[in-house]
């Protein structure tokens, strides 16, 4: 019995990075700020969390600074934000372990909400990872500052969100980059 306990503290440990995208103009600021970790090291350390997979709340925080300097020649004034997310590096279906394994991008499911000043933005369900941009949240607050304009992000490994699971996985240490798009609308 000891021995299959000793087996499954480091059966899955998953490293998600962060990176950040902003699609502007010349006449408005946008810039996403990592006030909490870029890097997110996850461990699946019992069969519990194996057979039921793991959620790590709050795991990433994000702050959005966006202005609409009402310059001559623009569009439009701005209307509000979107916020997307996607694999990078063209991960198209699978991480790629250290050991030579591969374990699908579907085992992950992010989940955006508000942490400060954003309360009546649109947050959607659950959002599998993928490497399409997946929208996951869209706000029309304008102006916004990273201090006191930010939101949360879950984390989710093969729960009921996800269409893969970890108990049907090779065990390894597997890194997935994740990149963020911060889209202005008018």
């Amino acid at each position: 019995m000891i021995y299959w306990l000793k087996f499954a503290i480091l059966l899955f440990v998953f490293l998600i990075t962060g990176n950040r995208f902003v699609a502007a103009q010349d006449w408005n600021t946008a810039r996403l700020s990592f006030i909490g970790p870029r890097n997110i090291e996850v461990k699946a350390n019992s069969f519990n969390e194996i057979n039921n997979g793991i959620t790590i709340p709050g795991a990433l925080i994000i702050g959005f600074t966006i202005s609409d300097l009402n310059e001559v020649g623009a569009s439009g004034p701005l209307t509000g934000f979107s916020l997307s997310f996607r694999t990078a590096n063209g991960i198209a279906t699978e991480m790629e372990g250290v050991n030579g394994n591969s374990i699908d991008i579907n085992t992950i499911a992010v989940t955006a909400s508000n942490q400060v000043g954003l309360g009546s933005s649109s947050f959607l369900p659950p959002v599998l990872l993928s490497s399409v941009n997946q929208t996951l949240m869209s706000s029309n607050t304008v102006p916004c500052d990273w201090s006191t304009h930010q939101i949360s992000i879950q984390f989710e490994f093969g729960t009921a969100n996800c269409t893969g699971k970890l108990y049907d996985q090779v065990t390894d240490y597997y890194t997935v980059e994740i990149e963020y798009t911060l889209e202005p609308s008018f």
